[in-house]
């Protein structure tokens, strides 16, 4: 996985840019790799900028708040930056998804 990273306090989680800023509406785009039980951050954060994630392969939890959110293969989410959240790979298969962060 020549390119990949694995983000500060995220476990079991590779990610790879794949492209930079798109007219001053997209921040970036990435794909990530996350293994089972894997995820992160841990703890949780906050940030300006949203996101919209899609899930490619697998099954993702979203941790926002108090409550999960489950996103299918074929799913889409968008997860509001200002409210404290994390991706995580509850199930034992891996999971696959794109990442676009949104400029605020």
């Amino acid at each position: 996985m020549d390119n990949f990273i694995t983000p500060p306090n995220h476990f079991g989680f590779k990610a790879k840019q794949l492209t930079g800023e798109i007219k001053g509406i997209i921040s970036d785009c990435s794909i990530a790799y996350i293994e089972p039980q894997g995820g992160g951050p841990n703890p949780s954060h906050t940030h300006i900028h949203d996101h919209f994630f899609i899930v490619v392969e697998g099954i993702a939890t979203i941790k926002m708040g108090k409550k999960k959110v489950t996103v299918n293969i074929d799913e889409s989410i968008i997860v509001h930056g200002s409210v404290i959240h994390s991706i995580w790979n509850e199930t034992d298969k891996p999971l696959r998804m794109i990442g676009i962060t949104i400029q605020p």
